[in-house]
């Protein structure tokens, strides 16, 4: 079982990644001064090996947004808009709530809506909670239920 967040338009959306975490190749962690602390050899990795950096941890937790090309199956049971992207971020975080809050208002088209779905995969959710909100409410958001709560919050503009 597994929890799965997602963020749904009718439109395309940017992608964006704010989490703190670089996708580098390992040759890009060698060629670094001074070399990072890694809890494998790098010089007996390839080159080309994919690799994860933190440049710093405290800077973690922010809002990323990727386009969802490998979906869980059965997210078209609930998600029904053209476009599907994995959402992710510490959502009970005011750094993370605000780059979401930033997002929604520079992409979300004036008379349209994004829907930002949290399911938990591998069980039955016949509970799921639906709340729609204007924009212009965004002191009532509640995003932390994205974090926990089987969801669909529907924002519109």
């Amino acid at each position: 079982m597994s929890r799965f967040t997602f963020m749904a338009s009718d439109y395309q959306l940017p992608e964006v990644n704010y989490s703190g975490v670089i996708e580098l190749t390992v040759k890009d962690l060698k060629e670094m001064n001074p070399r990072p602390q890694s809890f494998w050899n790098l010089d007996e990795l390839p080159d080309d090996c994919k690799a994860l950096y933190i440049p710093d941890e405290n800077d973690t937790g922010g809002l990323s947004v990727s386009l969802c090309t490998n979906p869980p199956d059965g997210l078209e049971n609930y998600v029904k808009k053209e476009y599907i992207y994995w959402l992710n971020g510490k959502f009970r975080m005011n750094k993370c709530i605000n780059q979401l809050l930033e997002y929604l208002h520079s992409n979300i088209n004036e008379g349209g809506g994004i829907e930002l779905w949290s399911l938990w995969f591998g069980d039955e959710m016949d509970n799921i909670v639906h709340h729609k909100w204007s924009l212009s409410q965004t002191n009532n958001l509640r995003f932390e239920l994205l974090e926990d709560t089987d969801c669909c919050l529907r924002i519109i503009k």
